[in-house]
């Protein structure tokens, strides 16, 4: 008989339970302090790479007034490495405030994802496209073979030549030896027509934009119209911490890409 009068309060417990650790889990998590261009939380890069990433960062920085960190953390906490990207772009505010050029190249090797986020100001250099072929051509085929110092010094190149404009994902090859006449003439008719398409897909990909919805509280996709004041969001709520280095107040909105391996 006590048993089933406390079945009610029983199953009121293990619910408020559940809502509590739902809520405890959609708070952000604290942030790793800002202690240079690259911060390796995840341990997985030697003090000589560490100091030549961040010299070419620094250069690089120097020379253009692009912002970008490399960060490693040993694992996510169960958020999606989007979240990461933002919060972190966010949070620490990389890029200068009028330009928002901030790049965060962020790994995760115990979860085995990546991310490229790029602020507003280098989205039309950094393309979420060429983010994910540099990801998917350059990286992921080191870190699959384990050598994840070599993947994130190419992922710096990759970056470096995608901001200068000279980054080259393949090369182009031809395979038309030995085809007749007519069938050079059909392929050479048809490839403006899948370029435009594949430009018309690309672009409607690359205006999608993810934002925290505040009365949802969830993030939603949107579709980006313009490049003004007006469609900027927030640089977010995060303090900025930790070292010599610090961000500028840059912001992002969700431009980059992700990947696995």
């Amino acid at each position: 008989m006590v048993t089933i009068r406390l079945r009610p309060y029983l199953i009121l417990l293990a619910a408020l339970i559940v809502v509590f650790a739902g809520l405890a889990r959609a708070e952000d998590p604290p942030l790793p302090a800002l202690t240079g261009r690259v911060v390796d939380r995840a341990n997985i890069l030697s003090d000589a790479t560490e100091a030549a990433l961040s010299a070419r960062i620094e250069a690089h920085e120097k020379a253009s007034t692009n912002q970008i960190v490399i960060v490693t953390l040993p694992d996510l906490m169960g958020r999606p490495i989007e979240d990461w990207g933002l919060m972190l772009g966010r949070g620490w505010g990389i890029g200068e405030a009028g330009k928002n050029n901030g790049i965060v190249f962020l790994i995760a090797p115990n979860d085995r994802q990546l991310r490229i986020e790029v602020g507003y100001g280098l989205e039309g250099d950094l393309t979420d496209a060429t983010a994910n072929l540099i990801i998917q051509a350059t990286i992921i085929p080191l870190f699959k073979q384990g050598q994840m110092e070599a993947g994130i010094i190419a992922g710096l190149d990759g970056i470096l030549a995608a901001l200068g404009g000279t980054y080259q994902p393949f090369e182009q090859k031809h395979a038309t030896d030995g085809m007749d006449s007519t069938t050079s003439e059909v392929i050479d008719a048809l490839v403006p027509v899948v370029f435009f398409g594949v430009f018309v897909v690309v672009g409607l990909l690359m205006s999608l934009r993810r934002r925290w919805d505040k009365k949802r509280k969830r993030y939603v996709w949107y579709v980006a119209t313009g490049t003004g004041a007006g469609s900027r969001s927030s640089s977010g709520s995060f303090g900025r911490s930790g070292g010599g280095f610090s961000g500028g107040g840059g912001s992002f909105g969700g431009g980059g890409s992700s990947g696995r391996w």
